[in-house]
This record gives structure tokens, sequence and C-alpha cells, in this order.
């Protein structure tokens, strides 16, 4: 099987289906003799931020000499990003020998009357590939809720819930309440939890199920945050120590909240047994990167913020680093999310907007989104194809101005395909 061939056999199973429970997934598991009951894994549920927080967990564990494995959700170029070990996305040989390898289970499921769905072949193909690399220890992002996500098979050494905003409510509920209460799904009887900053009425929902399983939560603060253009720098208790001036070079003071999220985790796995220094931490902190979240190239910034808690992290760091007068901003939304709301926050931040049209089948019309931006007063430019509208973005924002791009995940996928295509040839050059 040739690396495109395993490409097309994962997209060509079912892209969603009946949910019963995870027994879809348990019964693929069972066929492949259940790889990741042999793993210490970590599980990370969230609306936001959850991304990030797995980026930071395995940076850590690998600068303390673990061989690390991390799966997430989406990729933002390649599907190959959604399994890495060491912090490298899957060989293509390697993903299309573990599709040859995973194929018939999946084949044997489909007989059974059982069908696999695409998410589901992800995740078997990555537990998979981490039992037969003989990782030391995998980080597990939830894709979807938490009860019902296919993911949810696991006995983790921790679990963590980042912070739950509304967002997917077609699945997960209407109110926040609801929403939180699928995220608690995660939580194993004896397995400790950590929680990132919640609102209120979230919070309550997942002190309420910790209680009902007994289980210790852990939720470190960030203190004396301080924040510059590409990084911030905070204080935190963890255990026994107190750690000063750990720098994240991540962007945005939200990036202090996540971080105290991952060093939860770290502090669990460490009385479980792992050994992660001080020194490790540091230097796991200070050099983590998680792709499409507040990115630079030059002076385009591509953020992936696509719901509206996303939003609101991102107006922050919109106000505190990038003057209203020299932003342009380029944006695509899918239909399904709160566009309107989104719309109305980044008016407010920007002095002009291109707007245009992912390539995905639930993107929104450009010129129906330029003109819900049109109605906040904010003047708008549509330009279909993305590679068009950054063109028209950086004549608009001239040599000193900033380009935002944000919106979409799927937006931000063909914006960086661009941008990196660009560095490479200006290296050759």
């Amino acid at each position: 099987m040739t690396e495109q061939e395993a490409i097309d056999r994962i997209h060509s199973v079912y892209p969603t289906g009946r949910k019963n429970g995870v027994e879809n997934m348990r019964a693929l598991m069972a066929r492949l003799g259940n790889p990741q009951n042999a793993l210490p894994l970590v599980h990370v549920a969230g609306t936001n931020g959850k991304g990030s927080c797995c980026a930071m967990i395995e940076r850590m564990l690998r600068e303390a000499g673990y061989q690390t494995g991390l799966y997430t959700s989406p990729y933002i170029e390649r599907y190959h990003e959604r399994i890495r070990i060491n912090g490298l996305p899957i060989a293509g040989d390697a993903l299309a020998a573990l599709v040859e390898r995973v194929w018939p289970a999946v084949e044997a499921c489909r007989r059974d009357g059982v069908h696999i769905t695409e998410f589901e072949l992800g995740t078997a193909l990555a537990f998979a590939y981490f039992e037969q690399e003989h990782v030391d220890v995998a980080i597990i992002e939830v894709g979807l809720g938490g009860r019902l996500d296919p993911t949810n098979i696991i006995r983790p050494v921790v679990s963590v819930i980042t912070e739950i905003g509304m967002d997917h409510m077609q699945y997960l509920g209407g109110t926040i309440e609801e929403i939180a209460l699928e995220k608690a799904g995660i939580m194993k009887r004896g397995v400790p939890v950590v929680f990132g900053p919640q609102e209120k009425a979230a919070r309550g929902v997942l002190l309420a199920a910790a209680r009902g399983l007994d289980i210790p939560v852990i939720d470190p603060d960030a203190e004396n945050v301080r924040e510059d253009s590409r990084s911030v720098t905070f204080d935190v208790h963890l255990g026994g120590d107190r750690i000063k001036n750990l720098r994240v070079s991540l962007c945005g003071r939200h990036q202090a909240e996540n971080a105290c999220a991952a060093l939860g985790a770290v502090l669990v796995l460490r009385k479980r047994g792992f050994t992660v220094s001080l020194s490790a931490i540091r230097r796991g902190m200070s050099s983590v990167s998680w792709p499409g979240r507040l990115e630079y190239f030059g002076h385009v910034l591509l953020d992936g913020a696509h719901n509206d808690p996303g939003v609101r992290a991102l107006c922050a760091y919109c106000d505190a680093w990038l003057p209203k007068e020299k932003t342009v901003l380029v944006s695509g939304m899918m239909r399904d999310k709160e566009t309107d709301k989104m719309c109305q926050r980044l008016a407010g931040r920007v002095r002009c907007a291109v707007l245009t049209k992912p390539d995905h089948p639930r993107a929104m019309d450009a010129g129906e989104l330029a003109a819900s931006f049109a109605a906040q007063g904010l003047k708008t430019y549509v330009e279909e194809k993305p590679a068009r509208a950054l063109e028209r973005a950086r004549s608009l924002a001239g040599p000193e101005g900033i380009v935002l791009v944000a919106g979409s995940l799927y937006l931000i996928g063909e914006m960086r395909t661009i941008l990196r295509a660009e560095k490479e040839f200006s290296h050759v050059i």
C-alpha cells in the first residue's frame, strides 16, 4: 500500500456514524488486541486550549528524556500531523504500513455490522502505532465532547479538562452545563483530574462529577502573569515547589492558564513515578510550539480561533499587541459556528477585512460573511480564493502593517501551506 492509498482509505470510511456509546471503538480495538491498554496515557478534553495543553505536556516529558506519543485533531496541513512520536509526524511509509495492518480489523467489524468512522479509525491507528513503537507515554486529545468520544475507551494516568465554552452545541447541548457534563465524561474513578480555568456554571458541573467519583482535583493557578508579543511568563505553585518566571514560548495571556493545566498533569505523573525535573519543565515550556495558534510568519499572524471563547482570547491579544489601524483581517468561517458573535468581536480590532472561503463543505460563503462584518461598520473586501485574499490583505496592510488570519482551522491550514512555501523559497534564493 502506498502513502496516498493509505490516506484515501482513511478518508473512505464513514465520516460520522450512529453513536452506540463507545462500543464500536471497543469492538475495533478488541480485534487489534487493545494496544491502548499497554500504554501510560494522558487524556485531555476541553473546548479551547486542549491542543496547546497537549503540546506543552508532550514537550516537557520529551525534555525529561521520555519517548512521547501525541494524538491530536484536526490536522492543519497533512493528516500525518495527528500522530506524532517525539514531536515528529508519522512518516508516509509508516502510515501506509499501519493502515495495512489495521484495515483487516475494520473489515471484520463491517462484516459484523459495525461501521467504523474516520475518527475512530484514526484513533485506532494512533494507539496501535504508539504501542508498536513502545512509547513511554502518550498524550491523547479528545476529538469532540468526551463521554462518547472514541478516545474515551482509555484509562489514563491523569485526565485534564481545559476551558469549556459554547461550541458544537448541535452535538453536546445548548447550555454550558450540558457541554460540561459531556466533557466530564472522561473522568474515571481512581484517576486524578486537572481543571483549567472554568466559568462558574461549568466548574460546578465538573466538581460535582469529580466528587461523585471520589477523585482528587488539581488546578494550579498562574500568578504574576507577564506577557510580551511572543511569549508569556508567570509564577506557579507546583506541589511543594514554587516555580518563578516560567516562560512559555506561545503567544497570549491565556497560554498561562493552559500551561497551568499542563503542569497539573505533570505533577500527577511525577507522583506516579515519572521523573520530570524543574529544568525539564522550564526547557519544555520555553521551547513548545503549536502550529496555527497565534503563529507569526513575518508580518502575517495565523490564529485558529473558530468559536467565541477562542475569538475572545485572540481579541485580548489584539488589544495588547496589534494596533487596530495597522491590522488587516483575513477571515473565512464555517456555517455552523457563532459567526455573528465572532464578527462582532473581531470587527472592532481591525482596520478592514478581506473575506474568503476555505476549501471545506461547511464553509460559509465569502459574500455572506462580508455582510456580517459590514453590519458592524467594517470596510470589507471579498476574495473567494484564500491565496488571493492573502495577497489583497498584504497590499492593504502595506509593509508596516499586520495581516491577521483567523476564523477557521481549515483556513489556517491553507494559509500555512502558502506561507511555509514562501519561507522555503526565500531561503533557496
